[in-house]
């Protein structure tokens, strides 16, 4: 879970190379996202060819849900097969875009060219680009809205994408993104802090949209923090059997993870849900329902 975070002054992400130190302190939360990463179901792995594993993230903002589709290996080799977002869906079906080899280390670079199909409103095209990944920066993180404290040791990494959109082989448009992600010192772990910023341009289809976010970490298993921005509530609590989800808004899915951070159950939209199968112990349920996403701590009998 991260908070949706805004600043008053634009954090300084210019400064890159060794002992680098970020001072984020001017952080005010408005909302928050949630990250989930699964493997992907038959439907995915045929969409975009080669996807193993797929990372959604839900936001309280509304349109601002993401999902990015992956192929990873058994040795950390990580590549981007598909991206989804409410403007655009791209599937890099032709060239793959190769990441890294996961974990990274500093001074890590790599240019890779990109093509495939994309989608947007309601038109069909191709694209042609590069990715480009960087381990381009280490130093200290701090910020006032997170849950890893001050002067924490990490190590960015910088992904960049520059796309031509084209339809009928003729180019209609760009898409360009940059994404800042803030690992601990030895990418153990997912970001403790991301930025995130994607401008589409197509003006035969009257696209002209510029999104960025900002995510600080907040939570750390174990002393799981827990907000629930959704007038949410579920029963009964210690569980032993079946838990029932109740609120004002429609459940679209619910996935519940154990105290280590391993997804143990996953549920589409499902008031009442099954848990006999778990061990007993603490959880927590991750439910997004109508525009929101919160977590709830859940004990299981």
């Amino acid at each position: 879970m991260y908070s949706l975070v805004t600043s008053e002054s634009e954090p300084n992400q210019a400064n890159a190379g060794a002992n680098v130190a970020w001072d984020f302190n001017d952080l005010v939360e408005v909302g928050e996202n949630g990250t989930i990463v699964s493997f992907v179901n038959t439907a995915d792995a045929i969409t975009y060819p080669g996807t193993t594993h797929k990372a959604k993230t839900f936001t309280s903002v509304t349109d601002g849900d993401i999902s990015y589709y992956l192929a990873v290996d058994a040795t950390g080799e990580t590549s981007i097969t598909g991206a989804e977002t409410s403007a655009i869906s791209l599937n890099y079906s032709t060239n793959n875009g190769f990441i890294g080899n996961f974990p990274l280390a500093y001074g890590f670079t790599n240019a890779d060219a990109v093509a495939g199909s994309f989608w947007a409103n309601g038109t069909e095209g191709t694209f042609t680009g590069t990715i480009t990944s960087t381990v381009d920066a280490y130093g200290t993180l701090t910020t006032n809205i997170g849950s890893f404290g001050n002067n924490t040791p990490v190590t960015r990494l910088k992904i960049t994408q520059d796309l031509i959109l084209l339809y009928n082989s003729i180019p209609v448009g760009t898409l360009t993104q940059t994404i800042y992600n803030y690992y601990n010192s030895t990418m153990e772990s997912g970001p403790l802090f991301r930025s995130t910023s994607i401008t589409i341009s197509v003006p035969a289809l009257s696209i002209n949209e510029t999104q960025s976010t900002l995510e600080s970490y907040r939570v750390t298993m174990g002393t799981h923090e827990v907000k629930n921005s959704l007038n949410l509530s579920f029963a009964p609590n210690p569980v032993k059997d079946v838990l029932h989800f109740a609120g004002d808004a429609e459940i679209r899915a619910v996935t519940i993870i154990d105290a280590a951070g391993r997804t143990v159950l996953q549920s589409a939209t499902a008031n009442d849900i099954s848990v006999s199968h778990l061990s007993a112990g603490i959880y927590y349920a991750t439910v997004t329902a109508g525009s929101g996403v919160t977590t709830l701590k859940m004990v299981k009998e």
